[in-house]
């Protein structure tokens, strides 16, 4: 029996990568991050206006754009310098 909170989900296709409008569904595949885990800290991010997370887009079907939220988790994650996030 796997442990689906540590098991990481088996790579997607070329075509779903390069799709720029991801459901949660997709973003949490896409992230590597465990289902449960990844849930809870949308659901956390949902609730808090603040947070900078890139919000679903009703235009869109309810998705999120991907490219904004990989420039999300590079800011939070220091790959983008003090300087550079006033530009990006």
């Amino acid at each position: 029996m796997t442990d689906a909170l540590t098991q990481p989900d088996t790579p997607e296709p070329q075509e779903r990568r390069s799709t720029s409008w991801v459901t949660d569904a997709e973003l949490i595949r896409r992230s590597g991050v465990p289902e449960k885990i990844m849930r809870e800290a949308l659901h956390m991010f949902d609730a808090d206006p603040k947070s900078g997370f890139p919000r679903k887009q009703k235009l869109y079907g309810d998705r999120r754009y991907w490219p904004a939220v990989e420039l999300y988790w590079a800011k939070n994650n220091g790959l983008i310098s003090p300087q550079d996030r006033k530009t990006a």
